[in-house]
């Protein structure tokens, strides 16, 4: 597998988050939560356990540029695997047991990863699971280089969780190489994707792909322009599902740096609308998801503040396969605004000015 990165991107990141983790070393506590989220025909439950987090982002490649859950692992300090059975089994009993159970865990990190999730743990979680009987979906995260050297690790767990479907999201976040070396710092390229992907689907497993929009050093046009092709391309290798993430600011990364001199905002909702409308539209069968993280905030993605709750209805509305209206732009006067922003050739207040970093643009303007 590849490991391309770019040197002064990779290093600015882990200069960051290094100082961000030593700073709030004393205060940061590890996450554990737990949410329960029932339908009329289903249950769902997703979890985020702190166990130690991913290896990419506490390497000294400084991990993804975007992302700070690494602040919420538990890193240097150990989680006895008894606590995350023991949040876990609670979660279990909450649920409603006349409905099947859909279960989501997030560990900072990937599943697969001996290092963040050893096996005994791994194992536990399986068992557990596999007793009430009313677990449908069993849905995990994974970056591409597990999926790709440990086989027989998913294999086995995939085997032991039937009647279980098992799921795994992978962050491709874009298909364009340059911009996941020069913006987002994955650590893969598309090839390496489209091979995990293709592996494991090959064994009936279900892949969920990430698609996030508008990194650094992008303009809005060519952050929704690189997502719809990032779309396109994972439906065609495979995907089973998309999921839309809009970029937030998150503590001890790349985007907070940037975003604190005004050099990147988080997309606007009508970017993500549009990416959506369009993938949608040429795909009406595809199943997409989209729960943006702190929407209608200044740290995630946003409109003009007034309109910001009725985009996300839109947003919905599209995710489901339902109709909006042709004409957005009575919705809101910010409409107009974004318009005149991505038709601009030049974008001079939402990520344009001038920074050290900002030759790493991998598009040409």
């Amino acid at each position: 597998m590849s490991l391309p990165r770019n040197p002064l991107l990779s290093s600015t990141i882990y200069k960051l988050r290094q100082e961000f983790l030593e700073l709030e070393k004393d205060s940061l506590k590890p996450k554990t939560w737990f949410k329960l989220t029932e339908t009329m025909e289903k249950v769902v439950i997703t979890g985020v356990i702190p166990t130690r987090g991913c290896s990419w982002a506490l390497s000294e490649t400084g991990g993804c540029s975007v992302c700070g859950y690494i602040n919420d692992s538990s890193r240097d300090h150990k989680i006895p695997s008894e606590q995350i059975i023991e949040h876990i089994q609670q979660s279990l009993n909450q649920a409603n047991p006349s409905k099947p159970i859909e279960f989501k865990l997030f560990n900072s990190g990937s599943f697969f990863d001996e290092d963040d999730i050893p096996q005994k743990l791994r194992s536990q979680i399986i068992d557990l699971l596999k007793k009430p009987n009313k677990i449908r979906l069993f849905s995990v995260e994974s970056r591409p280089e597990y999926l790709l050297n440990h086989q027989d690790i998913i294999n086995e767990t995939n085997i032991r969780l039937k009647p279980i479907t098992l799921e795994i999201g992978v962050g491709m976040e874009s298909s364009n190489d340059a911009i996941l070396r020069d913006c987002w710092n994955k650590g893969f390229l598309l090839d390496d994707y489209r091979e995990s992907v293709q592996i494991t689907r090959l064994n009936g497993i279900r892949i969920k792909t990430y698609v996030l929009i508008k990194p650094p050093f992008l303009t809005e046009l060519e952050a929704i322009c690189d997502s719809i092709r990032t779309s396109i391309d994972a439906i065609e290798i495979g995907t089973d599902i998309i999921s839309f993430n809009p970029c937030t600011v998150q503590n001890g990364t790349l985007v907070n740096f940037l975003a604190k001199k005004n050099r990147f905002s988080p997309p606007w909702l009508w970017s993500v609308l549009h990416v959506i409308k369009t993938i949608r539209n040429q795909f009406p069968e595809q199943e997409l998801i989209c729960e943006p993280i702190a929407a209608g905030k200044q740290r995630g993605p946003h409109n003009c503040g007034k309109c910001d709750k009725n985009v996300l209805d839109l947003i919905n509305r599209v995710i489901n396969s339902k109709q909006i209206p042709n004409d957005l732009s009575n919705i809101c006067p910010c409409y107009k605004r974004w318009q005149v922003l991505v038709t601009t050739p030049i974008e001079v207040f939402r990520t344009r000015n001038h920074s050290k970093l900002r030759f790493l643009n991998p598009l040409n303007e």
